[in-house]
């Protein structure tokens, strides 16, 4: 009968337990835990202001106090429960409303000496303390040396335990379970490298589940300390992860949110013919695709999100491109950009000159001298780095004022960016927007403006919400932008040259937003779908897709194809010196197989366009 009454008990908090966990992978900082915290070099303090939901403390009964030390010998006066944890833990309570806290305290031995005095020293507590008539925001859970299940009714109702089995408790003494703990070595032998296999994952999952279905959280100690491991637990469903890399699992836990992203749906591919694709014949039309901060882990996690579709791995013909700058092993759009509209490399900051400041000539130029229509697009300011290096000269990227001004020497057809107001700087004491518009340039503020206007010169100037990021509600607007230009260019006998840039990749990998990485990325690869579609229909059109830089330091740590998943990690909030990857399509697209300096593209376009 007491058997029959305990599985009752225990399948009635199991379901309520089951349906509150049924939304529960959004992990936080609040699943760590800081496993013998007083180990480290600042105890408690590290880990509470990591935000970490459980501490950790070893302790002996000493004298009536409370010593915090993992074996008798370390034992030191100055390091009592007392001075190391409460004392701090009650100034950061009275101070923080809001912050819930785990304290998981270890009886090295005899449970009758230490129980009496932390009931003892946790007097002070008690308006914070959790009981099962009172969910407060401080838990206490014992482990270790505990009493005998018999015995653990007999303490305070505040005072729960941890175990590390599931068997032979009664409904009371169940009630006092506040933690199961198991050691993963009972399940699986995993130095926290790879992933478990299908049978590990079984074994593990059979434990937790087992937890779960008793109305108990669980942890696993000796577990492996590592990003791998972290994971593994996470998706099996593991409650708490213990960590003795506070800062390490901290900044995982803090960063997972933004680092990982679940596509909604799919967007279709264009599947090329491949009819003109790497023939040795005339190019009269050249698309530069610019993904700016686009690295090889920007493109999967994309690819992965897509549901293992991308424009851009349709095309066969790819290469590498090291994006060093002349006074840096790491580039920034300006140097980078540069670097293919001009085939020199400069220093960072820099567009449109070399390293020592001589203005140099943009594929913009020679493709203009060739006599074929000009365009550069992108989805953002039209002074920014990448833009400006095909039709400014300025030492330093962040002279807006000067770069604007060059634009009254360039004699590129079509300008989409935005950045309005720095075309408002005066010129001879005339505004370059007016300058430009006494060259014949339709200045246009409005995007369904842009896509109807007939006019043959045309600056855009777009306000910044028409170019704001994906993930804040831009629409089609780098694709709708691209077939504007191709519509209007198409039929030009000599054909043309367009830059068109996906701008806002970048953003994302600095932002070490994964979200706004994948995005963006897939808007861009959208237009080179649309690319891809053009070149096929025309046949003498070749597209290049390449970056400027690597941006983030993006590493993929985990992902699901099928579903759209994509969990990533970045390394920095700068761009890294990576190389990154060439891809091309259409007559001559064979040209740009192979690893070389990005000042070659430069090269390889100019030898196709005269």
């Amino acid at each position: 009968m007491k058997k029959l009454s305990q599985t009752l008990a225990i399948a009635i908090v199991s379901f309520a337990y089951q349906t509150s966990i049924a939304q529960i992978k959004p992990y936080t900082v609040a699943n760590a835990h800081s496993h013998n915290d007083y180990k480290n070099n600042i105890p408690f303090l590290r880990a509470y202001e990591k935000g970490f939901g459980s501490i950790e403390a070893d302790v002996y009964a000493v004298n009536g106090r409370l010593m915090v030390a993992h074996s008798k010998d370390e034992i030191n006066e100055k390091r009592s429960l007392k001075a190391l944890y409460l004392e701090p833990l009650a100034e950061k309570l009275q101070r923080d409303p809001q912050r819930k806290l785990r304290l998981l305290i270890e009886i090295k031995e005899n449970h009758k000496a230490v129980l009496p005095l932390v009931i003892e020293e946790l007097k002070p507590f008690a308006q914070y303390i959790s009981s099962p008539a009172k969910p407060n925001r401080l838990s206490i859970v014992m482990t270790g040396a505990v009493p005998p299940a018999a015995e653990m009714p007999d303490y305070p109702d505040w005072i729960t335990f941890d175990v590390d089995h599931l068997n032979g408790f009664t409904p009371q003494q169940w009630q006092k379970i506040g933690l199961v703990s198991f050691p993963l070595g009972r399940y699986v032998r995993w130095n926290g490298k790879g992933v478990l296999n299908k049978e590990e994952k079984k074994r593990v999952k059979g434990a937790i589940d087992s937890v779960h279905a008793a109305g108990k959280m669980i942890r696993f100690w000796e577990s492996p300390d590592t990003k791998s491991s972290w994971l593994a637990l996470m998706r099996l469903g593991v409650d708490v992860i213990g960590t003795d890399d506070i800062e390490g699992l901290g900044d995982f836990l803090n960063a997972k949110a933004k680092s990982e992203y679940l596509a909604p749906t799919a967007y279709p591919v264009y599947k090329p013919t491949f009819k003109a694709d790497g023939s040795i014949k005339k190019v009269k039309n050249i698309i530069l695709c610019i993904g700016d901060g686009m690295g090889l882990a920007q493109l999967y996690a994309t690819y992965t999100a897509n549901r293992g579709q991308l424009n851009i791995f349709q095309m066969k013909n790819t290469g590498f491109s090291v994006t060093n700058a002349a006074d840096a092993y790491i580039t920034d759009s300006a140097a980078g950009a540069t670097a293919f509209a001009t085939g020199q490399k400069t220093n960072d900051r820099a567009v449109g000159v070399d390293a020592a400041d001589k203005t140099l000539s943009s594929l913009a130029v020679y493709a203009h001298a060739a006599g074929k229509k000009t365009a550069d697009i992108a989805i953002c300011e039209l002074t920014d780095a990448t833009p400006a290096a095909f039709y400014a000269h300025r030492s330093e990227r962040s002279d807006n004022a000067g770069i604007a001004a060059d634009i009254l020497k360039s004699d590129i057809d079509i300008f989409f960016g935005s950045a309005y107001g720095h075309f408002t700087t005066k010129v001879d004491g005339v505004p370059v927007l007016d300058k430009m518009k006494q060259r014949g340039y339709t200045v246009i503020r409005n995007f369904d403006e842009f896509l109807k206007t007939p006019a043959k010169k045309v600056l855009a100037l777009m306000d910044d919400s028409v170019t704001r990021p994906k993930i804040e509600g831009r629409g089609d607007v780098l694709t709708q932008a691209f077939k504007k230009v191709t519509t209007a260019f198409k039929n030009h006998p000599k054909g043309f040259f367009m830059m068109a840039e996906g701008s806002q990749i970048d953003y994302g990998g600095h932002a070490n937003n994964l979200a706004q990485v994948i995005t963006e990325n897939a808007d861009f690869d959208r237009m080179v779908g649309e690319a891809l579609r053009f070149a096929d229909a025309d046949g003498e059109t070749l597209v290049i897709v390449t970056a400027d830089h690597e941006t983030g330091g993006l590493t993929l740590l985990d992902g699901d194809i099928k579903n759209g998943y994509v969990l990533g990690n970045f390394s920095t909030n700068d761009h890294t010196g990576t190389p990154v990857p060439v891809f091309a399509y259409g007559p001559h697209s064979g040209d740009f197989r192979g690893v070389f300096s990005n000042t070659k593209i430069f090269k390889k376009i100019l030898r196709l366009m005269k």
